[in-house]
């Protein structure tokens, strides 16, 4: 359910949170949808030879998440973020 918290209603330490398990479905949507065929992403056989052993989901993927948390949650119906700095390690 989407809130409508107004930003002067926002405190300091106020959180959000959200669940989402990313399937298969999600990763290979993602990739039609973006263009990242990346193999670490869609092939289990070539994941399996990187430093992750196996497949993993885009970084920008679930950077996404925090525009769903932004958008429905915290503040929530109206909210446009502008920016973020990510690191991806």
């Amino acid at each position: 359910m989407v809130q409508d918290r107004q930003f002067a209603d926002i405190q300091v330490g106020d959180t959000a949170s959200m669940s989402k398990t990313v399937t298969e479905y999600d990763v290979y949507t993602y990739a039609g949808l973006t263009g990242d065929f990346n193999p670490v992403h869609i092939n289990a056989e070539f994941a399996k030879t990187t430093m992750f052993k196996e497949r993993i989901a885009h970084g920008m993927l679930s950077a996404g998440f925090i525009s769903a948390v932004l958008g429905t949650a915290l503040p929530g119906a109206n909210t446009i973020y502008l920016g973020q700095e990510l690191a991806f390690k």
